[in-house]
């Protein structure tokens, strides 16, 4: 299953296409807020005044800021542009002056994760008992809101809900149901019709995406995506970090001696930023379709859902 890893180098391959950055690496490792590194392959890009993008695939990767250079070693400040200093190892890699950063790529890919459209969800399971013909509401922690104080996946709206048998003799059969949300963020499952025996509820739900942990080693299957998902936050990381670079044409440092920032015709960015968001939308509308031809169009959600599914 894809990672946010894998997010990370799908939104690169759209953002720079077949550029290519300079690269070098950490040769003697360097401690968390260490300012003094040795470079490994000594790199004419990295002078004073340079950007530097570091990252190893485990830790968030960390943009540094080259204050001065002396042959191999070079002196930096750590953890700029709202990232974090970490204890690099040697033959860490080293990005020289990046497009794009490797911690501004992996902030859009989280934004693209956490604002996702509430029309693609997560699929999840759990049991209720109702312990008496008497019992009319049940506390469903499994449900509870993420920021709760003991979080569960959150609610969208029930997909599916089955009773078990009241005899041997019986089948298993749909029970009328609906979640009731409590001011604190917890959630009680409220049964609809009356009960001749206690019974044990077998829900099927749809909830929020799982958006409290986005390190590089987690999982899309862990925040309740589906693997035909996997390419969605790249596209929205993509779009985010891509219109902002139009208002480089405004900046005369962005002209270098190959080629200037006239080379790209004004608006092009921004017309590649509307073709990303296309494609964002339709990808969206595919995959909430897909989710509605599997579990079906259901009431009694607590936040609704948009049909047709595209974005706008």
């Amino acid at each position: 299953m894809s990672t946010i890893s894998d997010c990370v180098t799908r939104t690169k391959r759209l953002l720079n296409s077949n550029t290519r950055t300079e690269l070098d690496a950490v040769h003697t490792a360097v401690s968390a807020s260490g300012t003094t590194i040795r470079l490994k392959y000594q790199t004419d890009g990295i002078r004073a005044g340079s950007y530097i993008s570091v990252e190893d695939g485990t830790n968030p990767p960390e943009t540094m800021y080259v204050h001065s250079r002396n042959g191999e070693y070079i002196t930096v400040q750590r953890g700029m542009d709202g990232s974090a200093g970490y204890a690099w190892t040697a033959d860490t890699k080293i990005e020289v002056e990046p497009r794009f950063t490797g911690f501004q790529i992996l902030e859009a890919v989280r934004d693209a994760i956490r604002f996702m459209p509430n029309n693609l969800y997560g699929v999840g399971t759990t049991t209720a008992t109702f312990s008496s013909t008497s019992t009319q509401t049940v506390d469903v922690a499994a449900l509870n809101d993420q920021d709760h104080g003991s979080p569960g996946t959150g609610f969208y709206h029930v997909i599916s809900a089955v009773r078990t048998a009241r005899n041997n003799d019986d089948r298993l059969l749909n029970i009328n149901v609906t979640v009731q949300r409590q001011t604190d963020g917890t959630y009680k499952l409220v049964r609809q019709e009356g009960i001749e025996k206690a019974v044990t509820v077998n829900l099927i739900y749809a909830h929020p995406l799982k958006t409290g942990t986005l390190n590089l080693a987690t999982t899309l299957a862990s925040l309740g995506m589906s693997s035909s998902m996997s390419d969605i936050p790249a596209l929205g990381g993509a779009i985010s970090l891509i219109l902002g670079e139009e208002s480089l044409r405004l900046d005369l440092h962005s002209q270098g001696d190959s080629r200037t920032d006239s080379a790209v015709a004004a608006g092009d960015r921004a017309r590649y930023s509307l073709i990303l968001q296309a494609q964002y939308d339709r990808r969206v509308s595919e995959e909430a379709r897909r989710l509605m031809s599997l579990y079906g169009v259901k009431t009694g959600r607590t936040t609704s859902s948009v049909f047709p599914t595209t974005l706008r």
